[in-house]
C-alpha cells in the first residue's frame, strides 16, 4: 500500500502587525465660533436691507429679526453647551419645553396683549398673521431653552420641590 503524505497546507504570509490607521478627525463648519459669528452678522445685515428694501415696517424687520437671532442662539447653545443626559432625553426636554411652556407663553402673551388692547395696535402697524407666527417662533424657542435646563437640573428640581411638599 502506497503511503499517504499529509496534505501540506501552504505557507500563510506572515502579516505585518500594522496599527490601524486612525481617521483623522471629521472638522465640522458648525464647530467654530467664527461660523456663528458670521451667520449671526450675514443674517442681521440681509434682514435688515431685505426689510428697508419691502418697506416693511422696523417693528416688523426687528421682530423677525429677533425670531431668526433666537433660533441662531438655541442652535448655537446645543452645540456648545454639553449636556449629561443621552441625546433621546436631552431632545425630549426640549420638545416638551417647546410645545407645553412655549405655547404657555406664547398663549399668556397673546392675551395680555389683546386684554390691554395692545393686540389692535401690533395688527395696525405689522399684521395680525406676521405678529403671531413670529412671537410664537420666540416663544416655542425659549420654551425649548427653559425645558433644556429643568433637563439638566432635573435632580436638584425633584429635590426642591420634595423639600417644599413635605413641609
Amino acid at each position: 500500500m502506497p503511503k499517504t503524505q499529509p496534505k501540506t497546507q501552504p505557507k500563510k504570509a506572515k502579516q505585518k502587525k500594522t496599527q490601524p490607521k486612525t481617521q483623522p478627525k471629521q472638522v465640522s463648519i458648525t464647530s467654530s465660533k467664527y461660523y456663528w459669528l458670521t451667520l449671526t452678522f450675514v443674517m442681521v445685515v440681509f434682514g435688515s436691507v431685505y426689510g428697508y428694501m419691502m418697506k416693511v415696517a422696523a417693528a416688523a424687520i426687528g421682530l423677525l429679526l429677533a425670531s431668526v437671532l433666537f433660533i441662531i442662539a438655541f442652535a448655537y447653545y446645543l452645540r456648545f453647551k454639553p449636556s449629561t443626559l443621552k441625546t433621546s432625553v436631552r431632545a425630549t426636554f426640549v420638545f416638551v419645553g417647546a410645545c407645553v411652556i412655549g405655547f404657555c407663553i406664547w398663549a399668556a402673551v397673546v392675551l395680555l396683549s389683546v386684554a390691554t388692547g395692545l393686540w389692535v395696535q401690533i395688527a395696525d402697524s405689522m399684521g395680525e398673521g406676521f405678529f403671531s407666527i413670529t412671537s410664537m417662533i420666540i416663544c416655542l424657542i425659549a420654551g425649548a431653552f427653559i425645558g433644556d435646563l429643568i433637563g439638566k437640573n432635573r435632580e436638584q428640581i425633584s429635590i426642591f420641590l420634595k423639600n417644599k411638599l413635605s413641609r
